[in-house]
């Protein structure tokens, strides 16, 4: 191996590292404050399961699911997917798009991935900038249009659970449930 092949591995290595902390960090913003808690405390402080629980007064069984929940947004991430569950979370988006268009540029410059490979980056990035200019578009919005008012409510608020969803719209869960999967369904086409 000679010295440039070094440093392109080298390149790489940080390419995926520098890219993993940006959606790392992307999962750290979208989690609520008790999950912050649990996920500073179990893995920054390296406190055990017992620990955590005492301090949350969540008990361990529901700490490990949140463990799982995150551990499962990870790995999707690390692999350029976007949970179905997240397509609400503009923070997770834009860090996709801006890690699809970094892997993407490195790529192309370096002829390090063969043409169905770039291919793939580049579709999925075309969706995740698709997904993200109609979530800008529902954000600046003024329309009281009750559809225009689910999708911006649930971008704001994306980890609000259905029921708090409702009183905040003031329609009912079967409305809210009808307009976020118009918008899956037309915003977010993976198979």
């Amino acid at each position: 191996m000679n010295d440039t092949d070094k440093i392109l591995k080298l390149k790489t290595r940080l390419l995926v590292e520098e890219n993993n902390d940006m959606l790392v960090a992307a999962v750290l913003a979208d989690s609520s404050p008790e999950e912050f808690i649990f996920l500073r405390d179990k893995y920054f402080f390296d406190h055990s399961f017992v620990q955590v629980s005492m301090k949350l007064n969540v008990h361990t069984n529901g700490l490990q699911r949140w463990r799982d929940k995150f551990l499962g947004q990870i790995a999707s991430l690390l692999e350029y997917r976007l949970p179905v569950d997240d397509i609400f979370s503009r923070n997770k988006v834009e860090a996709l798009i801006f890690v699809l268009e970094r892997t993407i540029v490195f790529y192309e410059e370096y002829g390090h991935a063969d043409t169905a490979v770039l291919n793939s980056l580049k579709a999925k990035l075309n969706i995740y900038q698709n997904l993200l200019f109609a979530i800008n578009i529902f954000l600046v919005s003024d329309s009281q249009d009750i559809s225009y008012r689910t999708i911006k409510t649930k971008i704001l608020n994306h980890n609000l659970p259905l029921a708090d969803l409702e009183r905040l719209i003031g329609t009912s869960h079967t409305t809210i449930l009808h307009y976020l999967r118009l918008f899956q369904e037309q915003f977010y086409y993976f198979n």
